[in-house]
This record gives structure tokens, sequence and C-alpha cells, in this order.
């Protein structure tokens, strides 16, 4: 029988259960980016909202499977094919494309998916319906999705802005952030520390070009969209960026990306990592059969194995034929072996929980952040060979950390391909380095997802977090860097200069006319004397 005391708690816990239930909140929450590697991140933001009892609306790409009664998704899964039809950021790369080239190309097929997610049956209905919808907060992947942003506005709620990466350049300074071309170049470019002069011109006069001509262009495409879907009275897409009230950017600080942080922004890193599961019983026994280790290759999930060409097919498959190590390669796409024993191919792995098996030695990887993460956190040096964005400057922190190398496409041999993989196993510093990393990024008072969680359940208990925002953040440009008092005191200087060039000017024309006039006078005494 139940004491008193026991029948009071299991009263108690109910209620507190019921409690939590009914105080669930109810999110829009809005992932465009067709990339799985985006949305792995958001869906564990989701699946720990949902683990809190909030009710969600979603629109993603890539639906996930659950039973939990509280969430709706909108499938966009047709975005993925734009994307595989219209960009392919591989062929680019080795066709020796710059990063302009390469950005200009993303920002198009961003139109295109944009417009057609916006498109859905059901997106459409929401906006119909909108007087008759409540939610309470908007979550939004916070890129260059603007038309999204006016979801707030329609709803009127708070914005929370949460990326898969680090955020674009223009986020940072919407919050106020602390953003220097210098310090923080843009993360499309290919470098991202100790700038040398000419890189740091590039990078200066990239952020120009974006502020003063890219963006505004691109932002009037948006508008056009915004106008088409949500009507002429919704913000433009500057007024909408600005809307946001809190910044979730998912980068973890002692891997490199630190900056000056205002309130109205975290920094998480590690959302999507998950405690190691056992491997499929013949993938295990692979791995623990390998007499010298496994390296594991994956170019991640945006690099479609059919556009590497076949130079650097053979590069890949030479190089690792000659060395001693079982492969495992993840690859969508045959690829001619040419009887090698030592490598196994298969369109999918558990990556997380194969980099988690003692005898991985080294992951080759594209530099993705969430691939990143997953080999920091399992403690597996890396050689990083950078396609895009910011896999670059990925790829120059697992240098500057000392837990790998780096190598382009551009420059990519037999050679120097066998010499980083040879070099990273071989010292042991990569793997002191990356242990060491691996335990500071840890030492957390508590878990990103926790960590994310709470300033979610934060702008929802208080009804936004403008009390947190840097209002300076939204000042124009020449009134944030006084440019206007740089040059008043310019002007002032060039004032000051001028009068005193006037006033020696007209002195020494006195005294040249005195001078004159005595000179003038002393002849006309000679001659009259």
């Amino acid at each position: 029988m139940l004491t008193k005391q026991m029948f009071g708690s299991v009263i108690l816990l109910v209620l507190v259960t019921v409690a939590s239930v009914s105080d669930g909140a109810r999110i829009l929450a809005i992932f465009p980016a067709p990339a799985k590697s985006h949305q792995i991140v958001f869906q564990a933001l989701v699946r720990g909202l949902l683990e809190r009892g909030h009710s969600i609306v979603m629109m993603t790409p890539d639906p996930f499977e659950t039973d939990n009664p509280n969430i709706t998704q909108i499938n966009w899964n047709y975005a993925h094919k734009i994307v595989e039809e219209t960009f392919d950021v591989a062929k680019m790369r080795q066709q020796n494309c710059n990063s302009f080239d390469i950005a200009m190309g993303l920002l198009e097929v961003t139109k295109l998916f944009i417009e057609a997610e916006l498109a859905h049956p059901e997106v459409q209905a929401l906006i119909r319906n909108a007087n008759d919808e409540h939610f309470d907060v908007l979550i939004v992947e916070y890129f260059q999705f603007t038309p999204f942003f006016a979801f707030a506005e329609l709803f009127n709620v708070p914005m929370i802005g949460v990326t898969s990466i680090d955020s674009i350049t223009m986020a940072h300074q919407v919050v106020g952030n602390v953003m220097n071309v210098v310090a923080h170049p843009e993360m499309n470019l290919k470098f991202s520390t100790n700038l040398n002069f000419f890189e740091r011109i590039e990078s200066f006069a990239t952020k120009l070009f974006l502020d003063y001509y890219l963006i505004p262009r691109e932002f009037s495409k948006y508008d056009r969209i915004i106008e088409q879907n949500f009507g002429g009275n919704m913000s433009k897409s500057v007024e909408l960026m600005h809307r946001i009230d809190f910044l979730m950017t998912n980068v973890d600080p002692t891997m490199g990306f630190i900056r000056p942080i205002v309130p109205q922004a975290i920094q998480l890193g590690f959302l999507h990592v998950k405690p190691p599961k056992p491997l499929p019983t013949e993938l295990q026994q692979y791995m623990d059969r390998s007499r010298h280790g496994v390296i594991y290759f994956s170019l991640g999930t945006l690099i479609r194995s059919d556009s590497i060409n076949e130079k650097n097919l053979k590069i890949f498959v030479d190089t690792f034929k000659s060395l001693k190590y079982d492969i495992l390669w993840k690859c969508d796409s045959e690829v001619d072996l040419n009887g090698t024993s030592n490598i196994r191919i298969s369109k999918w792995f558990p990556q997380q929980d194969v980099l988690a098996h003692p005898n991985v030695k080294l992951f080759v990887t594209q530099g993705g952040q969430q691939s990143m993460e997953e080999a920091v956190d399992r403690q597996v040096p890396m050689v990083v060979i950078p396609f895009n964005f910011d896999q670059f400057g990925n790829g120059d922190k697992v240098v500057e950390r000392g837990i790998g190398k780096s190598i382009w496409m551009e420059n990519l041999t037999k050679e120097n391909l066998l010499s980083a993989i040879q070099e990273v196993i071989g010292n042991k510093k990569y793997k002191r380095n990356i242990e060491r990393l691996a335990k500071l990024v840890k030492d957390q008072p508590m878990r990103p997802l926790d960590k994310a969680i709470w300033w979610t359940e934060y702008v929802i208990r208080n009804q936004g977090a403008s009390h947190l925002r840097y209002k300076q953040a939204q000042l124009p440009a020449w009134q944030y860097h006084y440019y206007d008092v740089v040059v008043s005191f310019l002007a002032a200087a060039l004032a000051i200069v001028a009068l005193i060039v006037y006033v020696v000017k007209r002195s020494l024309r006195y005294l040249c006319t005195q001078k004159k006039k005595r000179m003038n006078a002393n002849e006309w005494t000679s001659v009259n004397g």
C-alpha cells in the first residue's frame, strides 16, 4: 500500500508532468537549406524541444521519423533535386571556378528553392489562414533566407535565428557581434587566419562588394518574393533581418571560432553529436580484424562522388591502395578499384559510430563543420580536402590546432596526399592535440543542446529578448564607425591647415610688399641724394 508520503510524491510527479506538457509552447520551425549536414543539427534541436513537451510545426527538406504527436512536418524534399540539377560545387571547384563564381551559383539556386518551398500548398495555407493560427516563437535558419523571416511578422512572434555552422557576416553585424574583415573574413574566401597584405585587401574589397552591391541586389529579389507571397504590407528584407530576437550560432569557440559576442547571441557547437551506438555486426567485425587500423574517408553529403573527376578519383585510389591501412570510403557511385583489397566502399556508413571505433587512425574529410565536430568528439585526427565556403576556414583551424593537415583540391596529388596521411598518423602530436581539444570542448557547465533549449524557452517566457539587444548595432555604418566624427575632425584639421597657409601667404606677401617699398625708397633716396 502507498503511504501518505509516497502518495503525495506520486501526485506531485503527475502535477509536474501535466504542468510541463500544458505549459508547452507552439513553435514554428523553418529550416530551408536542402543539405543533410545542416538538417541534422536542426533535427537535434527540434527533438530536444519535443522532449520538453513543446508542439512544433516544422518546414524542412529532411523530415525525420517520429511517433511524437506534437510535431507536424511540412516536407520540402523536392528542394534537394533543385540543388542537384542546378548547382554542383565539386565540379565547379575541379574546373578551377573561383569562390566568387561558386557564391553566385549558390545565390541563384537559393532563390530557386526558396520560391519552390514557399509554393508548397501547406505553406500557402498557413499564410492564408494566419489569423486562425497561433505560435509563440519562430525558429528559423538564419542565412540569406529573408522571405521566411516574414513569418515572424505574419504571426507577430519573437524570432530566434539558428545556424548549423558559423553565421554569415551580416548576421553577426545585425546583432552587434564584432566584425573585422581581417580577424573574421567572409567564410567563402579561401583564407581565415593570419592574412597577408593582399588577403587583407581582398577581404576588405569583398566586404564592400557585399555590403554595397551584392546584398542589396539579392535583397531586392527576395523583397519581390516576399511581396508575392505575403502581400505588399510586409516589411522588406533588411527590416526582417533586424527583427531577430536571439541568435544561436552552431560553433564552439574552442574550435577556433573566437570573437566578442553580445548577450543577444550564443555559440553552441556539437548540437548533433550523440553517444556512439554499436556498429552493424559485419562492419564491427571488419574493423575489429583490421591489423594496422582503419582510415575513414568521406566528402560529406553535399559533394556527390560522381562529381569527382577521373583524375582525382585515381589519386584517391592509388594513394589508398599504397597504404597498409584498411579504408572505409563513403561513396555513392561506382569506382574502379583495380583489384584493390584494402578499400571498402559503401553509399552510407554510420559516421559517428565508425569514428568512435578504437581502430580508426584518421579521418579524410571535406572539412564540413559537422564532420569536424564528430572527429573532435571521437578524437580522430584529420586530413581536410576543402571544397567550398566554410571548409577552407575549417581546414585552417585544423592546421592551427595541430589536429591534422589541409590540402586544397587544386593542389591534390598522390604524393602530397600520401605525405599528409603518413604525417598525421605517424606523428603522435596530432592525436595528443585532438585528445586535448576534445577535453576542452566537453568542459562546459551544460550540454550545448540543453543551452539551446534553455535560451529558446527564455525567449518564449519573456516574449522576446529585445532587452538584450545591442542598440548601437542598429546604427548606420557611418555612425557606428564614427565616419562622421572622423570626417569632421579631418575637415577641422584641413580648415586649420588652410587658415595657417592663408595667414602665412598673407604674411609673406605683406613682408615682400614692405621689403619692396623699402627697396624702392632706398633707390629714390640714392638717386636724389
